[in-house]
């Protein structure tokens, strides 16, 4: 067996994995319910190492580094926003992962052909990278319609994912009362509930934050609660804010799985300001992610 060329082929797709990994590690961030597939798709990689290993086929660091490049210079492509991401964003990221599932089962199937392969090995992996392109398939023909009749946007994005040490019940109850921004949210100076009564759909707090050297007041309603997480929306006369908090079970009992996406929309002049926002909203965010694992506990 000429192992040079096998060498090089197998370099090749383990670029195609790290690329692969980092692209399902992104979606994962936007759409939780992917974690175990981005999960899956990292496993693979390191099995892709152990079967160049078998082979007598040394990784090149160069390819990874290449493949890892490759995803970044990817999120370059236009999809119809200058700031953030575009609805647009799900259909194509989910349309290159499924094409680098595809080509990972086709890799699968070469190497069956050759001579003392792990027939079995093989097999378990052409089967996993066959039931993550269904998965990848159905949430990209479930996310399509929403994502073609989204309406247009001009304001700024920032998500966060991370994991904390506590129950998804915990987190939902805590974070349900807005007021509470004041221990997490940085920029927050005050919050205060408008209403009384339970914490539900439709109560409302005024919060006072500083965000770009300026004080600035918005009122927020509950405008979604469930299990699954949160949605907040502030309005004042120049922008709308909605804090979209996503939760799931973590991978060890007792802790969550935190999907934080903050929208801030602009209106009229204050449009002008974004490009500035954007950068004053990613450092917020960074912020308030440290915040909530120091108040809801840290994993260790």
């Amino acid at each position: 067996m000429n192992t040079e060329l096998l060498g090089i082929y197998l370099n090749d797709h383990l670029a195609g994995a790290s690329a692969g990994t980092e692209l399902a590690r992104r979606i994962s961030r936007t759409h939780p319910e992917l974690r175990v597939l981005a999960d899956d798709v990292d496993a693979d990689r390191k099995e892709l190492l152990d079967v160049m290993r078998s082979f007598g086929v040394e990784p090149r660091p160069h390819k990874e580094a290449i493949g890892w490049l490759t995803e970044k210079a990817g999120r370059l492509k236009l999809n119809g926003r200058l700031l953030g991401r575009s609805p647009l964003s799900d259909v194509l990221e989910l349309e290159a992962l499924r094409t680098g599932i595809d080509a990972k089962a086709t890799m699968w199937r070469t190497l069956q052909t050759l001579p003392g392969v792990d027939a079995e090995r093989l097999d378990r992996l052409l089967r996993r990278a066959e039931s993550q392109a269904e998965l990848a398939e159905q949430q990209r023909l479930r996310l399509a319609p929403r994502s073609f009749n989204a309406p247009q946007q001009t304001g700024v994005d920032v998500e966060r994912t991370f994991t904390v040490a506590s129950s998804p019940e915990g987190v939902v109850e805590y974070l349900r009362d807005f007021a509470r921004t004041e221990q997490w949210d940085p920029g927050t100076v005050t919050c205060t509930r408008l209403d009384e009564g339970p914490v539900e759909v439709g109560s409302r707090w005024r919060n006072v934050s500083t965000f770009l050297g300026r004080k600035t007041e918005l009122v927020y309603e509950l405008t979604r609660d469930d299990p699954n997480g949160l949605q907040f929306v502030g309005r004042n006369d120049t922008a709308t804010a909605t804090d979209d908090i996503s939760v799931t079970a973590g991978s060890t009992p007792g802790t969550t799985r935190i999907g934080y996406h903050a929208h801030l929309e602009f209106n009229g002049l204050a449009k002008l300001g974004a490009p500035v926002a954007k950068l004053a909203l990613e450092k917020l965010g960074n912020d308030t992610e440290k915040s909530l694992i120091r108040v809801l506990g840290s994993v260790r």
